[in-house]
């Protein structure tokens, strides 16, 4: 039996792909990257890992961070 459509998405940090339950979501408020718990915030959002180690990899990252929320240069 089929149990519905899970929607995947792509880690921003180490590029794996998860079920959207399974990442944390990211979103840029105030020029500052926060969390989103209840992934319900408005705006442009990102996905990563809750380890620790991808998270860093994303904050840290300029580059992905501009791909991620289109930001302007």
């Amino acid at each position: 039996m089929q149990r519905g459509h899970v929607p995947i998405r792509t880690c921003r940090g180490c590029g794996r792909r998860a079920p959207k339950r399974e990442l944390v979501r990211l979103v840029l408020r105030q020029g500052r990257v926060v969390e989103d718990p209840a992934q319900t915030m408005e705006g442009r959002g990102a996905y990563c890992c809750a380890d620790d180690t991808c998270r860093q990899r994303f904050m840290n990252n300029r580059k992905i961070q501009k791909l991620a929320f289109r930001l302007q240069a």
